[in-house]
């Protein structure tokens, strides 16, 4: 059989028809647990080489500054090139990364291959977020490109606290590098079945490539975009960042990473944020693990409604409430482990309800395909410097302030609120893709 024949073989299509969205989606997974271990791991590492509190900040902020990077580079270079061949090379580069983290034998060597992880990561992120919004109906686009990538993203998280929770009694204080060599095996496997997939059909619009296109649509079951017949453009810098473009890139890229930076309270810093009130290493992972578990069934419970709602108005009203949960945790958290467990599980279940998973969705509607991997990129990169921001100053700030700290973060999602009353074109509920992306009015 040529290879033609093969890509073109009802196996070949079943096989994509039912996996595709998962299988990209499930580099989401890879990055849940990868960026989020080091909050575990963080908890044997700091002891085992003795690390001071600015080291801790860098070492967990190293991944989330190489991804930064990595979204930048390649979210364009997929614009240029493919969704394909993008989101397959950076899990090679995964791969070897997480072995080499794991064998780690000083701060430095740890630091860099963190940094190439987290460059790995950024390589996927905006390839196969672009890639879900390209093959997602258009009833269910806040689903699929929104709802799927965070289940799968939590559910790496849930993972990685599991891990940390089973290995630690049987591997003591080497047990972050198990946490960080296990990450390969999910990664390789992702590779290899990513070799089945098809490239975006609207990416191939967008490069003229009609009759290919047409093709993928058939073979995923999908109705042809509307934009069939657009002039074949390349994403420039330029078209991104001038017009009606740019100000949806601001607009999108600071709401996002207001999100994230408030948001990583629950999330990768939620463990030190937790750890500084002494209720001890064991219970600290359990706690953790109970926000992760509550921001999956939150995002399990938004996937409902996200396309029947007015993303608008749900985006406004969850960001109060989680500003309201921060309230909660910094005024009696200090005073009662009920209310801090209380309100932190609310904080936890408000962000991924709401502004966790609008934002994925945003930042992948908000721009035409040719620029929409760049567009998602920069709005990412921004966003994983945010995090980056948040687990540098978090060490220091809870050393100082306690759980006051809290309720600096939480003050970022009334900019969120901000940002969403001034952008009436975040109503995007049921558009066409090309329609919330401005391509067509």
């Amino acid at each position: 059989m040529s290879s033609t024949e093969a890509r073109n073989s009802p196996a070949r299509a079943s096989f994509a028809k039912n996996w595709t969205r998962r299988i990209v989606a499930f580099g989401e997974f890879i990055d849940g647990y990868d960026l989020l271990v080091i909050g575990a791991a963080m908890l044997f590492l700091k002891p085992y080489f003795g690390l001071s509190a600015a080291q801790v900040g860098l070492v967990s902020a190293s991944a989330f500054i190489g991804t930064a990077l990595g979204l930048v580079v390649f979210g364009d270079l997929s614009d240029r090139f493919g969704r394909r061949v993008i989101f397959m090379i950076n899990l090679v580069f995964f791969v070897f990364a997480s072995v080499a983290a794991a064998f780690a034998t000083n701060f430095w060597q740890l630091m860099v291959a963190r940094f190439v992880i987290g460059v790995a990561v950024g390589m996927d992120i905006p390839t196969s977020h672009a890639f879900l919004a390209e093959i997602s109906p258009d009833s269910r686009r806040g689903r699929v490109a929104g709802s799927l990538p965070n289940m799968m993203w939590l559910s790496g998280a849930i993972a990685s606290v599991i891990l940390a929770l089973l290995l630690g009694p049987l591997t003591g204080e080497e047990t972050w590098r198990w946490l960080f060599g296990l990450a390969a095996i999910p990664a390789a496997m992702v590779l290899l079945a990513r070799q089945f997939l098809p490239e975006s059909p609207r990416w191939l619009q967008s490069r003229g490539r009609e009759d290919e296109a047409r093709r993928v649509f058939a073979m995923l079951e999908l109705a042809p975009s509307v934009a069939e017949e657009r002039r074949p453009e390349a994403g420039r810098y330029r078209d991104l960042l001038t017009g009606r473009t740019g100000r949806r890139l601001l607009a999108v890229t600071g709401f996002f990473a207001l999100q994230a930076f408030g948001g990583a309270v629950a999330t990768v810093a939620g463990p030190l944020v937790l750890d500084s009130t002494g209720i001890g290493r064991q219970n600290t992972l359990l706690f953790s693990l109970a926000g992760f578990v509550v921001g999956l069934l939150a995002v399990l419970g938004g996937s409902v409604i996200i396309d029947r709602v007015n993303r608008r108005t749900m985006g406004i009203w969850t960001c109060l409430g989680v500003f309201a949960a921060g309230v909660g945790i910094a005024v009696l958290g200090p005073t009662s482990t009920a209310a801090l467990v209380g309100f932190f599980v609310c904080y936890s279940l408000l962000t991924w309800f709401g502004p966790g998973v609008l934002s994925w969705v945003w930042s992948v509607e908000a721009f035409p395909t040719a620029v929409r991997g760049l567009g998602s990129g920069v709005a990412q990169c921004m966003t994983r410097l945010a995090i980056a921001l948040n687990v540098v100053l978090v060490p220091t700030l809870l050393a100082r302030f306690g759980l006051t700290t809290v309720f600096f973060y939480a003050c970022a999602y009334l900019l969120c609120v901000l940002i969403v009353v001034g952008s009436p074109w975040l109503a995007t509920t049921g558009k066409e893709l090309e329609q919330a992306g401005g391509t067509r009015e």
